[in-house]
């Protein structure tokens, strides 16, 4: 029985390695300090549909100290949660960026171009949206220079639940 467990325990820990567990193949995997940046709007709101989570933008500049303090402390740890099914959807978008990222109905657009979609022109700003790109919450705007950004987050999560929880598309059972 202990060489059984020990043979189990020795396996587990290969493969959690090699990124064959399941947590990593479903991207579990979050590198610290690191939000990972938008490539698709349709699928991120899509998954943020089906687990009934908001889709977080978080829009940031090159260079720009505000948003790294942002980014480290207060969005990068939200994705390192052990539980994957508990983290939140959070997508990076560089505001300057003429990279091609696909948009909610899965046209090409830029990252520069969905900022401006979203009428953003500071940065570090956060949005809390639906799957449709629809805001749930008033934008956070700016950096942390009262201490009191953990708490404009935990009131847009509260929000943003409160409001998708009325939605038709994401209460409980079949969806039409």
């Amino acid at each position: 029985m202990y060489k059984a467990l020990q043979s189990f325990c020795l396996i587990v820990y290969i493969l959690s390695g090699t990124g064959l567990m399941a947590g990593h193949a479903q991207g579990a995997e979050i590198k610290p300090g690191v939000v990972p940046p938008l490539a698709d709007l349709g699928r991120d709101g899509e998954r943020a549909r089906l687990e009934k989570k908001p889709l977080i933008l978080f829009f940031s500049m090159p260079d720009c100290s505000y948003c790294k303090v942002v980014r480290q402390n207060y969005l990068a740890p939200l994705l390192r949660n052990h539980v994957v099914k508990n983290r939140p959807v959070i997508r990076e978008v560089d505001m300057t960026s003429l990279k091609e990222v696909k948009d909610f109905d899965r046209r090409l657009t830029t990252q520069r171009d969905v900022a401006k979609r979203f009428n953003v022109y500071a940065a570090p700003t956060v949005l809390f949206m639906d799957a449709h790109g629809e805001l749930l919450t008033a934008p956070i705007v700016g950096g942390d220079i009262a201490g009191l950004y953990g708490g404009y987050l935990d009131n847009a999560f509260a929000e943003s639940a409160r409001k998708l929880a009325e939605k038709p598309d994401n209460k409980k059972g079949p969806h039409p």
